[in-house]
């Protein structure tokens, strides 16, 4: 598999926190290190998964693609730019989708939640309909659209977060721990999912603490203790051998 051109890359790129604590009543801060000297690029088409123990910094890497974390040394480019929350252009390229958060409104239908990504993404309605129909059809949501999401189970509740992370086109997909609570039974058409988005040009950066949720990755990438401790191509057999 070649790959010409770069989604992501990293140089030399250093992320820190500042954090708090009390000490004889007063407020004391310091600055921890949680991602130290990163050299890492995404090609387009790609799909790379990331693994590494609790702490290691993995969500933080994918939080740097978005551009929810400056980097206090080196640089990240997406799309050969520094990230930008701030441009709506940058905004629609990208998708992140995080098990600790949710992009779905809880207390209305599903179907509200469509709407909602299609107005905030301004997709053309016919656009929006072929993509959530398709989307719906393939992660088995057909008996939740008119659902409220707290009525969701994890497994259904992840699904959802995949079909509204999808439905714009990202070129960029980010999913931290996201495929962890999908129930085992949807996970080969998921992955045969991202196969193809992958296959038309996206690029996938996807978290998981489960081995089978990585299957469809082309690379595996382990962080541990803030750094790029592995970066490993897979080499699949073709179909037959």
């Amino acid at each position: 598999m070649s790959h010409m051109q770069h989604s992501v890359e990293f140089h030399h790129v250093c992320i820190e926190y500042e954090s708090w604590r009390y000490e004889r009543m007063r407020r004391v801060t310091q600055r921890i290190r949680v991602l130290e000297d990163i050299n890492l690029s995404l090609s387009q088409s790609e799909i790379v998964g990331i693994r590494g123990p609790n702490g290691s910094g993995k969500s933080s890497l994918l939080r740097a693609m978005c551009g929810v974390h400056a980097p206090v040394r080196g640089k990240v480019l997406v799309f050969g730019k520094p990230p930008n929350l701030f441009d709506p252009k940058f905004k629609r390229r990208i998708a992140y989708s995080s098990s600790r958060r949710t992009s779905l409104l809880p207390d209305l239908p599903l179907a509200d939640s469509f709407i909602l990504r299609r107005e905030l993404f301004a997709m053309p309605c016919s656009d929006w309909e072929r993509r959530m129909h398709s989307l719906v059809e393939r992660l088995s949501l057909g008996a939740l659209t008119n659902r409220p999401p707290r009525e969701f189970s994890q497994g259904q509740r992840a699904r959802a977060e995949l079909a509204i992370a999808l439905l714009h086109g990202p070129s960029l997909i980010l999913l931290d721990e996201t495929t962890e609570a999908l129930d085992l039974e949807y996970l080969p058409g998921l992955l045969a999912l991202l196969s193809e988005v992958s296959a038309d040009g996206a690029t996938v950066c996807m978290i998981s603490h489960r081995p089978d949720d990585l299957e469809c990755a082309h690379r595996i990438v382990t962080i541990d203790g803030g750094r790029v401790a592995a970066d490993e191509r897979i080499q699949r057999r073709a179909a037959g051998n």
